[in-house]
């Protein structure tokens, strides 16, 4: 539990905007590291609903895609991806905190 709750405050801390004008794509990709550990996580769990795995393929696979955007065009406006990522984050964390 202890490790879940730190997961939770690194991902916080890493996908919002309040320490700076703009976004650290750094810290938006560990932010996704550690949401996308959080969604297989998840998914290896014997009671894993199927909607909720479903949902967090999706979300997986909109943040993986505005990473690869970012890389693509470093240049561009990072609130895309941060969003995605936050999305991710916010909803893995839901069910990671769901008692079973």
């Amino acid at each position: 539990m202890r490790a879940v709750l730190f997961c939770l405050v690194l991902t916080g801390c890493a996908a919002v905007p309040w320490q700076a004008d703009r976004h650290d794509p750094r810290a938006i990709f560990d932010a996704y590291l550690i949401a996308h550990g959080m969604v297989h996580s998840y998914e290896e769990r014997p009671d894993a609903d199927p909607a909720v795995t479903l949902e967090l393929t999706r979300l997986d696979q909109q943040a993986r895609l505005a990473l690869v955007n970012l890389a693509r065009a470093p240049g561009s406006d990072l609130d895309d991806s941060a969003r995605a990522v936050a999305a991710l984050s916010d909803f893995a964390a839901r069910q990671t905190t769901l008692p079973r």
